[in-house]
C-alpha cells in the first residue's frame, strides 16, 4: 500500500490481492487488480491481458506472432535500438518522463501525468521506468510499470509517435515500442516475477482504435483474465467530497442529456486498455 494526496483527499492504493495497512490518515482507498471484489466496497470488473512469465524463454518466443517477432528483431538488429532502465528516484529522470508523457497526452486528449501518484509509487519501491533509445541516444518511447513481488503492470507508454508525420519514423517508434515491451518481459521474468500485465483489454467490438491496441497486445501471446477495481471511502471528509463530486457529475450528465454513469455493483462499465505508445 502507498499513500498520496489526491487534490483534496488523502488516497491509498492497494494492488493485486494485498491487504491494506494502517488507514488512520486515509480518506479513500483504491484497490487495483483484485481477483474478487472487496467486501463493502464499490466495484467494477474489467479484463486484462497477461503474459505468463513462468514459461521458458523459448516458450515465450514461440507464442510471439510472426509480425511482432519480426519487428522486435528489426528494432534490435537493424534499427540499433537500445533499452535501458531509468531510476525513478532521480527527480531529473521523473522530470524527463513527465515532460514526454504530457506532450504525448496532449496529442491524445489525455489528462496530464499525476506526478504525486508516481512519486508515491517510486517512494514505495514499486515504480519501474524504462526507455528505448535510438543509436544517437534520443528517447523514442518510455514505459512506466507498477512492479510488485510477483507481477508487473503497464501504466504508461508515452512516445514521440503522435507528433511525427513521416511514416518511416512512426514505424521505427512502433518497432522500438515492441522491443521495449519484449525487453521488459524478459527482464521481469529474469527477476522472478510470474506475470506481466498489459494494463487492460477492450471487450467491445466498435472502437477501432482500442481494437487495434488489442491486436498489438495479442502479438505477444498472452491470456485474458477478468479482474476487479474497488473503491472504499473510509472517512467522513471523503464521503462528503466524493458524494458532492458524484452529484455534480450527475447534474452535468442531466444537463447534457446523457445517462448517469453507474459506478457500483452490479458493474456496467469495464476498464479500457491503456493506450499503446504506437502500433
Amino acid at each position: 500500500m502507498y499513500i498520496y494526496q489526491s487534490r483534496y483527499l488523502t488516497r491509498a492504493e492497494v494492488w493485486y490481492d494485498d491487504e491494506p495497512g494502517d488507514l488512520g490518515s486515509v480518506d479513500w482507498v483504491f484497490y487495483s487488480l483484485r481477483s474478487r471484489p472487496v467486501p463493502g466496497a464499490r466495484w467494477k470488473y474489467f479484463y486484462n491481458y497477461l503474459i505468463d512469465l513462468t514459461q521458458t524463454v523459448l516458450q515465450l518466443e514461440a507464442r510471439l506472432r510472426e509480425e511482432t517477432a519480426y519487428k522486435i528483431r528489426r528494432a534490435r538488429d537493424r534499427d540499433g535500438i537500445v533499452c535501458e532502465c531509468w531510476d525513478p528516484n532521480d527527480p531529473a529522470v521523473m522530470d524527463r518522463f513527465e515532460q514526454m508523457y504530457n506532450r504525448f497526452a496532449a496529442t491524445k486528449g489525455l489528462s496530464p501525468l499525476s506526478r504525486a501518484r508516481l512519486n508515491s509509487m517510486a517512494a514505495a519501491g514499486v515504480l519501474d521506468l524504462s526507455v528505448a533509445r535510438d543509436p544517437g541516444g534520443d528517447a523514442l518511447v518510455c514505459h512506466a510499470n507498477h512492479r510488485g513481488p510477483h507481477r508487473a503492470t503497464q501504466l504508461h507508454s508515452p512516445s514521440l509517435y503522435p507528433g511525427l508525420s513521416a511514416s518511416a519514423a512512426r514505424n521505427r517508434i512502433g518497432r522500438a515500442n515492441r522491443y521495449l515491451f519484449w525487453n521488459n518481459i524478459l527482464r521481469f521474468k529474469e527477476q522472478g516475477l510470474k506475470w506481466f500485465d498489459f494494463g487492460g483489454w477492450y471487450p467491445g467490438t466498435t472502437d477501432q482504435t482500442l481494437l487495434r491496441i488489442n491486436q498489438f497486445k495479442k502479438g505477444f501471446g498472452g491470456e485474458l483474465r477478468r479482474e476487479y477495481q474497488c473503491e472504499q471511502i473510509v472517512s467522513l471528509k471523503g464521503w462528503l467530497l466524493l458524494n458532492v463530486a458524484k452529484r455534480l457529475e450527475q447534474a452535468k450528465c442531466f444537463r447534457s442529456g446523457s445517462s448517469t454513469p453507474v459506478t457500483q455493483s452490479p458493474p456496467t462499465a469495464m476498464r479500457q486498455p491503456a493506450a499503446a505508445a504506437s502500433m
